[in-house]
C-alpha cells in the first residue's frame, strides 16, 4: 500500500515539473526572443547614429575655415549634390557597422544578428540657401552670439538712430538744388540771365560762378573726383549669371524644407545687425581687401549688386556722397555765421541780377553748393582712409565759400568720426533684408570656388540639418523601423 501510494507521489511531481519547467520555457523564450529584439533595435539606433555622426562629420573645412560655419557640401566637390549623394554617403558609413567582416581590418569579425539595412530614405533636410538664406543666417548668427556676445552692435545701432532722425538716407540735396535753381530762374527772363549772370560782385561772386558750381558737384563720375591720388582700382569682375542669386531667380536651386522645427526667422533689428557685423567681419571691402576673394571689395558688391569692383566701388561713393550732402547741409543751415556770410552774398548777387526777392532761394543754393562740395571733401577723406563724423561741428568743416564755389577738395585726412568701413556698414543696414542675405550667399560661393577642390560649388548643396527614416531586418525576422534628426549647434 505504501508502495502505491509513493508511485502516485511521484506521478504528481512528474506532472508537476513539467508544468513549471513549460511555463519556465515558455519565459525563457519570450524573454530570448525580447533580448533579440530589444538587441537588434539597440543595434540598429547604433548603426544609424554612428552612420549619421560620420556625416555630419564631413563638413566643408573651407567654409569652416572662411566662415565659421558647419556645413555639409552634399556634392563632395563635384558639381551636383542633393538628398541622393547624402544616401549613398550614409549607406556607406552605416555598412561598415553592419558587416564588420567586410572590413579588412575585422577579418574575423562576426555579428549575431546580421543585420540588414533594407530602408533609408532622408525624410526632410535643410541647405544653406532655404527661405531665401535663413538657414545661413540663422547659423551666422548664432555663431556671433556665442563667439563675440550680445555687445557687438550697440554703436551701429546709435549710428542708425542718427542717421533715421536727421533724414540722411532719405533726403536728396542734388534734386533740392536743381528744384530750386529752376524756381531762381523762372524768376529770371532771358535776357537777364545772359546781360547779368556773368556780372561779378567786388568780392569776386557771380550767379555764372555759383551755377558752373553747380553743375560741377551735379554731375557724374563721383569717384574720379574723390579718389586718392596714386590709389589703383581693382579689376576683378564677374559673371552674375554664375552664381547663387541668378540661378535662384531661374529656378535652378535645390529646395530643402527650411528652417527646421523650433527655429525661427532672424526677423527682428538685433538678430539683422548681427548679421551684417557677420559680414562686415568675414567679407572684404575697400579699405580692407580679403586675401583670396574674388571680388576684391566684397561688401560693396552686397550693397550695390554689380558686376564689377569698380561699379561697386562708384555706386558706394554716390551713396557717400549723398548722405554727406545731408549731413552737411544741415550743420549749414544750424550754422549762423556761414549762413549770414552766404546771405550777404546772396543779396548781392540778386541786386546785380535786379530779383533782390529772389534772395532767400539764391541763398539755400549757394549753401547746396557748399555742403555738397564738403561732401565731395569728406568721401575722399573717406577713401584715403581718415575718418568723418556723422554729424559735424565747426572744428570738423573743411571748405571755406569761395573754395566750395570753385570746387575745390582740400584732402585733409582726420582721425575722428566714422571710417570708411564703418560708414559701408550703416548702408548694409539700411538696404533690403533679403537682397542683402542673397548676394552674400553670392560671395560665399565665389570666395570658396577660388579654392582647390571646390571649383563647381554651390550653396545651394551645402545642409545642415538632416531627418532621416531607417528600416533594419536581422536573421531572425525582427523588424525595426524609425527616424533620426541631426543638425549643426
Amino acid at each position: 500500500m505504501q508502495e502505491k501510494f509513493n508511485g502516485h507521489t511521484g506521478a504528481y511531481l512528474t506532472v508537476y515539473l513539467s508544468l513549471v519547467f513549460g511555463i519556465i520555457l515558455s519565459l525563457l523564450v519570450a524573454l530570448i526572443e525580447g533580448a533579440a529584439a530589444g538587441a537588434a533595435r539597440a543595434q540598429s539606433e547604433l548603426v544609424a547614429d554612428l552612420g549619421m555622426d560620420s556625416v555630419f562629420a564631413e563638413y566643408s573645412r573651407e567654409i569652416l575655415e572662411q566662415y565659421g560655419l558647419f556645413f555639409i557640401d552634399s556634392a563632395y566637390g563635384s558639381a551636383s549634390g542633393g538628398t541622393g549623394r547624402l544616401e549613398q554617403r550614409l549607406s556607406y558609413y552605416m555598412d561598415k557597422n553592419l558587416n564588420p567582416d567586410n572590413d579588412i581590418k575585422f577579418m574575423n569579425g562576426n555579428t549575431l544578428l546580421k543585420l540588414d539595412n533594407p530602408y533609408l530614405e532622408i525624410k526632410e533636410l535643410s541647405y544653406a540657401s532655404d527661405e531665401n538664406g535663413n538657414v545661413w543666417k540663422v547659423q551666422a548668427i548664432n555663431y556671433m552670439k556665442a563667439v563675440y556676445g550680445g555687445d557687438i552692435i550697440s554703436a551701429v545701432e546709435r549710428q542708425l538712430d542718427t542717421v533715421k532722425s536727421n533724414e540722411l538716407d532719405t533726403r536728396d540735396i542734388a534734386g533740392e538744388l536743381e528744384a530750386q535753381q529752376e524756381s531762381f530762374e523762372e524768376l529770371l527772363s532771358d535776357d537777364e540771365i545772359t546781360e547779368y549772370s556773368g556780372t561779378e560782385s567786388e568780392e569776386g561772386y557771380s550767379y555764372e560762378m555759383i551755377s558752373d558750381a553747380a553743375d560741377r558737384v551735379k554731375g557724374k563720375g563721383i569717384l574720379y573726383l574723390v579718389l586718392p591720388q596714386g590709389v589703383g582700382l581693382s579689376a576683378s569682375s564677374v559673371d552674375k549669371g554664375q552664381y547663387f542669386y541668378a540661378r535662384m531667380k531661374q529656378g535652378h536651386v535645390n529646395k530643402g524644407t527650411g528652417l527646421r522645427d523650433g527655429v525661427e526667422s532672424p526677423d527682428g533689428i538685433v538678430d539683422e545687425l548681427i548679421y551684417n557685423e557677420y559680414l562686415a567681419r568675414t567679407c572684404g571691402n575697400y579699405s580692407r581687401v580679403k586675401e583670396g576673394s574674388l571680388l576684391k571689395y566684397e561688401l560693396e558688391y552686397i550693397l550695390c549688386g554689380n558686376d564689377s569692383d569698380v561699379s561697386n566701388l562708384r555706386d558706394f561713393a554716390e551713396k557717400l556722397f549723398a548722405l554727406r550732402a545731408v549731413s552737411n547741409m544741415i550743420y549749414l543751415l544750424n550754422d549762423s555765421v556761414k549762413k549770414t556770410e552766404v546771405e550777404a552774398i546772396a543779396i548781392i548777387i540778386c541786386t546785380l541780377l535786379t530779383v533782390p526777392e529772389a534772395a532767400q532761394v539764391l541763398t539755400y543754393i549757394i549753401l547746396a553748393i557748399w555742403a555738397m562740395v564738403e561732401a565731395l571733401d569728406d568721401v575722399h577723406t573717406l577713401l584715403d582712409g581718415g575718418k568723418v563724423p556723422l554729424l559735424k561741428n565747426s572744428g570738423s568743416w573743411s571748405s571755406g565759400l569761395m573754395d566750395a564755389l570753385e570746387t575745390k577738395i582740400s584732402g585733409g585726412k582726420k582721425s575722428e568720426g566714422l571710417s570708411y568701413e564703418e560708414y559701408l556698414k550703416i548702408f548694409i543696414a539700411l538696404m533690403d533684408k533679403k537682397e542683402k542675405t542673397l548676394r552674400s550667399l553670392d560671395i560665399v560661393e565665389m570666395d570658396i570656388r577660388q579654392t582647390k577642390g571646390n571649383e563647381s560649388f554651390r550653396i545651394d548643396n551645402c545642409v545642415d540639418y538632416m531627418r532621416t527614416g531607417f528600416g533594419f531586418s536581422n536573421s531572425y525576422g525582427h523588424e525595426v523601423v524609425f527616424d533620426r534628426e541631426m543638425c549643426y549647434e
